[in-house]
């Protein structure tokens, strides 16, 4: 019986702590690394070998977070560049959020995206891939003193449609009057979700 106890109490001193993931597998300190990943759009081949994590578990991860991110965009909606106020109504896609997704499926930049990150993807996870992609836009946008509203909104749209796939994503701004670029969107895009997550943790799993 002695034993047993001895051996629980092991266990739980080198379980790893993750304040960010309950029942985590990763330790925080790569699940960190992991989430960096994520914001930055680096490939799962580029960062297996820096983080030391499976190419199997950074893909999991990435789409857990991907899955989850517009439920932090609602959750905390003054978060992301207040993505959330501007992309959803209700727990559902807005009508304007559909405008702006459906320019970013158009869009060759998008393709190469997709290709990049994920070459076999099934309709849920391209929508999934979308919902970030739209988040990752307004993470490079500064509109704070502009007016929000459905004609902002199809500017942002149309936007996105001109720019070019190797443009970052912050030049948006010059296509859009009153708009500022963010210096740092993929800054922005890993500590606001790091936050969230921090108060939030994401279910057991990783």
């Amino acid at each position: 019986m002695l034993g047993i106890v001895e051996k629980q109490k092991r266990g739980r001193r080198y379980a790893p702590r993750n304040r960010y993931v309950a029942g985590a597998k990763l330790s925080e300190h790569k699940f960190l690394r992991v989430l960096h990943g994520f914001a930055e759009s680096t490939p799962i081949k580029v960062l297996e070998p820096t983080t030391h994590v499976s190419g199997k578990t950074i893909r999991t991860t990435y789409g857990t977070l991907r899955a989850h991110l517009p439920v932090a965009t609602q959750r905390e909606r003054t978060r992301f560049s207040h993505a959330g106020v501007y992309l959803f109504e209700d727990e559902s896609v807005a009508p304007e959020g559909r405008r702006i997704i459906a320019s970013i499926e158009r869009t060759r930049r998008f393709s190469r995206y997709i290709k990049r990150q994920a070459p076999r993807v099934s309709a849920d996870d391209e929508h999934l891939f979308l919902l970030e992609k739209a988040v990752r836009i307004f993470c490079a946008l500064d509109l704070r003193g502009m007016e929000v509203d459905d004609r902002l909104l199809a500017q942002i749209a149309e936007a996105f449609t001109a720019l070019r796939p190797s443009e970052p994503l912050q030049k948006l701004a010059e296509f859009i009057p009153g708009a500022k670029p963010h210096a740092h969107p993929e800054l922005r895009l890993y500590e606001d979700y790091r936050r969230y997550l921090l108060k939030n943790p994401l279910g057991k799993g990783i």
